[in-house]
């Protein structure tokens, strides 16, 4: 079993999403080289915040 990334077990979570929701998700995660549920747990605790197509192209300098 792999160590927890944030120090905690994680709980099972069910998401619906419209597939162009779930394709953004998939795009933006894929881009920051983290998971889906990586890219919300780091969203939930102020990590990151929305990450937009700009940020993702390298066009703004912030995340």
């Amino acid at each position: 079993m792999r160590k927890p990334l944030h120090g905690q077990r994680k709980k099972d979570l069910t998401l619906t999403l419209s597939p162009e929701g779930l394709e953004k998700l998939e795009a933006k995660a894929k881009a920051l080289g983290v998971s889906k549920s990586e890219l919300i747990e780091q969203i939930a605790r102020d990590q990151i915040s929305s990450v937009s197509e700009q940020q993702l192209l390298g066009e703004c300098s912030t995340i």
